[in-house]
């Protein structure tokens, strides 16, 4: 078997190829997290997004049932 050949990353913005280690694209710098180690949308992120999305429902909600 062969191995499956190396794909370099390229930015989202630019399309200029850019190292995987590299936190920030060299072209036009647009910021990678995911190069760094962080989770854009950990666990906890996922659940504080539905728990706002709920509390606007929850407003928008009362606000109309108040105005009737």
């Amino acid at each position: 078997m062969t191995a499956a050949p190396q794909t370099t990353p390229h930015c989202a913005v630019c399309g200029s190829p850019v190292a995987s280690d590299a936190p920030r694209c060299p072209s036009c710098g647009l910021s990678r997290p995911a190069a760094t180690g962080s989770k854009v949308l950990g666990r906890k992120g996922i659940w504080l997004m539905l728990a706002v999305l709920i509390a606007v429902y929850v407003v928008v909600l009362v606000i109309v049932a108040a105005a009737k």
